[in-house]
């Protein structure tokens, strides 16, 4: 038995068909078929029942896909440990973000990288929490850098919290709510709020905050998954945006837009978190990737990121 004798059954289990399998595979169809009887005969049984144009996995067929996933999948995993033992400082990195933390860290990470590990490859990519997940498991990332709500606990995955971020309402310099202290919430919906999809943690905190006119689906005009677009929008008309702060970092720093003082505390933040595969082997740059992200997030606590730059 060997491996690509597995590999090419887990594609016919996969496709359900010959041609399909040989098509994923690059085989013929009859070296298809060879390999496929050849692993029968060494397991001494069917392991594919041939029902017309269908094809049934055997009651011993179904055992030895289960298992032989497991094995492929180890296999892949000891190339990949390979890999890292012998590439040193080099390698490629693939990290998949969430929409505000693409905002957040992404710059800062890819800035940091270049300077302090030139040869490292780095790619970064966004898209919804159930696509990266399922691209985490198929190892297309090495890791995903999201909202800790965005991906339910589960075995296969483990998840490191990084720290908390504060968000706010924030609109641009010269808008009639910019400079005042005190500004009420009936204040600020008189204007089309923007923001990435709100958590139901913050959509509680606001209706706990400032009564039932603080819900989502009462106040909020636009959403998109891309923060520079809801920055742009803010900058060019009289929108308010509610984000994490650090998500405007730049804009906030240059004063270009500012965060509205509210009346009564607005006590909202968000944590992210750094999610791999369990027991996969990684990088020592994801490490410090993930560290970076870390210490990232604790200088926003710790700082004043928002404040304009001293002139």
């Amino acid at each position: 038995m060997n491996l690509h004798h597995l590999e090419h059954f887990l594609a016919l289990v996969e496709t359900g068909s010959f041609s399909r399998a040989s098509e994923v595979l690059y085989l013929t169809q009859p070296a298809l078929s060879r390999s496929i009887q050849m692993l029968e005969q060494e397991l001494g049984t069917r392991l594919i029942d041939r029902v017309g144009k269908r094809n049934e996995l055997t009651p011993f067929g179904t055992v030895v896909a289960e298992k032989a996933r497991k094995i492929v999948s180890e296999a892949v995993d000891l190339k990949h440990t390979a890999q890292l033992l012998t590439q040193g400082d080099g390698g490629t990195i693939r990290l998949g973000l969430g929409s505000a933390p693409n905002a957040m860290f992404a710059g800062p990470l890819l800035s940091y990288m270049l300077r302090q590990y030139p040869r490292v490859g780095v790619h970064l990519s966004t898209g919804s929490p159930e696509a990266q997940v399922a691209a985490l498991r198929e190892r297309t990332f090495d890791a995903l850098l999201v909202h800790s709500r965005a991906v339910p606990p589960r075995e296969d995955l483990h998840t490191r919290l990084l720290g908390r971020v504060q968000s706010g309402f924030m609109c641009r310099r010269g808008h009639p709510l910019s400079n005042r202290h005190g500004v009420e919430f009936a204040e600020i919906v008189k204007y089309p709020v923007v923001s990435t999809v709100l958590s139901d943690e913050t959509s509680r905190v606001l209706i706990e905050r400032f009564g039932p006119i603080a819900h989502p689906t009462r106040f909020l005009r636009a959403s998109s998954d891309s923060v520079a677009a809801l920055i742009d929008a803010v900058l060019t008309t009289d929108a308010v945006f509610l984000g994490v702060l650090a998500t405007a970092r730049t804009w906030l720093r240059s004063g270009d837009i500012e965060v509205v003082q509210l009346d009564l505390p607005f006590e909202v933040d968000a944590q992210y978190a750094f999610v791999t595969l369990e027991g996969r082997t990684e990088s020592p740059m994801l490490d410090v990737i993930r560290q970076f992200c870390v210490n990232l997030a604790l200088s926003e606590v710790k700082q004043k990121a928002f404040a304009p730059d001293a002139k």
